[in-house]
């Protein structure tokens, strides 16, 4: 089956996610199936990889042009190549996808991650409304039309592929019908497809060099997201002084970029705790593995999560982890086994999940043992197949 799969981000871009659909065509092609990819890049070009054709449109040019011509190649290899299209948001890419399917009778599945009607409105400082409550609220216009075009966009879908029970449940709020979602676990095993002796001895070496670098007889947090007022770094900078007092000298990495980026510079400034933050910007992929091996503690205070790539990322590195209780995250981490929940910036909670993990080595090594063993849930073969049959369930008749 020939299949074409439209996504903002591909390799060379960075993140779990391109990573992760880098590595979901070439397993489908070795499974039979013929795939093409349309994505933005920085730079624009049409080329093959390993034998996938890869068109690149430009994300550098003015927004209509570039979303002009996305679509026309959408609808180009949809009228004369592709039997059915696998879209990865429900923005742009997805709603071209719906109207490919409404002009040609073209068949789409949407890979469903988040909620991009929530996402925008949060980022642009719209609504201050955790994910749940925006479903039963109505807001001004530009909110509520976001919300009419990703409910296009998903209800229309042939099929939606839901990354977690929680996004699940989120897309039947929406108004999927529940016959048309299919639940498949991200997975982070095809990370190490490549792995050999002399490459975990190169990535311990390096891990050591990030922990002398960094480290030095310090205590040492990460955390590694897109800088958004919803990942809850601020939270994290903020305790810093107090964890201090119990734990001693501390460092925190932040790994990533985004908009929030120089207001937690400020944030760190004013806390008194500067000299305790390092901001490393956007790191690539095998990097952060790295630096998550070198860590003490791995924190993710996040409001929203459908499945985290990087909570997966950082258990597999061995780093023991508290995180929020929300979304996708109890469906990695269970409290006490695999590491430590607790309230979205709630500071007392993210204080002693913190100072717990740092003070008792037993439960650390515990925790991490636990998260090892829970990960074989998230396993990439089985992801491919299940990922597979749902293509393969909205096959084309045949003419």
């Amino acid at each position: 089956m020939k299949v074409l799969i439209a996504t903002g981000l591909y390799p060379p871009d960075i993140g779990g996610p391109a990573t992760m659909l880098g590595a979901l065509a070439k397993a489908l092609q070795k499974r039979g199936f013929e795939i093409r990819i349309v994505t933005y890049a920085d730079t624009a070009g049409d080329n093959d990889e390993d034998d996938i054709r890869i068109y690149r449109v430009s994300r550098n040019q003015n927004r209509i042009f570039r979303h002009l011509r996305y679509f026309w190649l959408m609808w180009k290899l949809s009228s004369t190549w592709a039997e059915v299209i696998y879209v990865t948001d429900t923005y742009s890419v997805g709603y071209f996808a719906y109207l490919i399917k409404k002009i040609l009778h073209k068949k789409y599945i949407v890979r469903f991650v988040g909620d991009s009607a929530w996402e925008a409105s949060v980022a642009n400082g719209w609504i201050t409304d955790s994910i749940i409550d925006f479903y039963d609220k109505r807001y001004c216009k530009k909110i509520e039309r976001l919300k009419r075009r990703r409910k296009t966009v998903l209800v229309n879908a042939d099929r939606i592929i839901a990354v977690s029970r929680f996004l699940a449940d989120i897309a039947q709020k929406i108004g999927v019908l529940p016959e048309r979602i299919r639940m498949i676990y991200n997975s982070i095993d095809f990370l190490e497809a490549d792995e050999n002796a002399e490459k975990a001895k190169e990535r311990a070496e390096k891990s050591a060099e990030i922990k002398q670098l960094y480290g030095g007889g310090k205590k040492l947090i990460i955390t590694a997201c897109r800088l958004t007022p919803w990942k809850g770094v601020a939270k994290i900078i903020e305790i810093l002084p107090q964890l201090k007092e119990v734990v001693g000298d501390v460092n925190f990495l932040v790994l990533g970029d985004g908009p929030e980026m120089e207001n937690l510079r400020r944030l760190a400034i004013v806390s008194g705790a500067e000299s305790d933050v390092q901001f490393l910007g956007r790191v690539g992929r095998d990097e952060v593995l790295n630096y998550f091996r070198a860590a003490d503690l791995f924190i993710l205070n996040s409001d929203y999560e459908g499945l985290s790539h990087t909570l997966l990322e950082a258990m597999k590195a061995g780093v023991p982890v508290i995180t929020t209780n929300v979304g996708g995250n109890p469906e990695v981490i269970e409290n006490e086994k695999e590491g430590l929940l607790f309230g979205y910036n709630n500071e007392a909670e993210l204080l002693a999940a913190a100072t717990r993990i740092l003070t008792d080595s037993e439960l650390a090594s515990r925790l991490v043992k636990n998260a090892s063993e829970k990960l074989k849930n998230f396993n990439w073969e089985k992801a491919v197949a299940e990922t597979a049959v749902v293509i393969n369930e909205i096959r084309p008749s045949p003419a």
